[in-house]
């Protein structure tokens, strides 16, 4: 059985996005001031790229929707599918406020985007180590413990209907990668 989660983002997230996506048009709009006065046209072309670079990458790798069906769980992002077959899977465990995944003092963010559509890149935590993370909602996430590889930390809008599906073994294998 396929099931479709929802990415939905946290309203710290919809905000943080917001205001990015602001300061880039008003910086957008800066050039063409300073170009229409005479600043050098190719430099503000290039500046313009380079700021679009940023914000088009953003969208190709936001999590849109988690999907979860009797081979695995993948991440749907614009750009690809991120899959995790069962085999791979060791174990999920949720984070919640006693165990937050992004806190202010206990996360490193070592490569990508630290609220622009979410938290999306590699981070290290002490308690983890590194990790991959497609997470848009902090209070709604999971850690994904990968039998090979880092452990991926995603986030849906129904996380009380997320991890019962794994649990009540309609999935073909139990959460130790092994077949039941």
């Amino acid at each position: 059985m396929k099931t479709i989660y929802e990415c939905s983002q946290s309203k710290g997230v919809k905000w943080f996005t917001a205001i990015f996506f602001l300061v880039i048009v008003l910086t957008i709009l800066l050039e063409i001031y300073f170009v229409s006065k005479g600043a050098d046209l190719i430099g503000a072309i290039i500046a313009t790229a380079i700021l679009l670079v940023v914000p088009i990458t953003c969208v190709l790798i936001f999590p849109m929707y988690v999907i979860a069906d009797d081979e695995g769980i993948g991440i749907r992002t614009l750009a690809r599918t991120i899959r995790i077959p069962f085999e791979n899977i060791d174990h999920i465990e949720r984070m919640d406020e006693q165990k937050p995944l992004f806190g202010i003092t206990n996360t490193i963010r070592l490569c990508g985007v630290g609220g622009v559509f979410g938290y999306i890149g590699w981070f290290r935590t002490k308690g983890i180590g590194t990790f991959l993370s497609y997470v848009t909602d902090a209070k709604k996430a999971f850690l994904v413990y990968r039998v090979k590889g880092l452990p991926i930390a995603i986030s849906v809008s129904e996380p009380d209907e997320f991890l019962p599906y794994y649990l009540k073994g309609d999935t073909g294998y139990n959460l130790k990668g092994g077949s039941k």
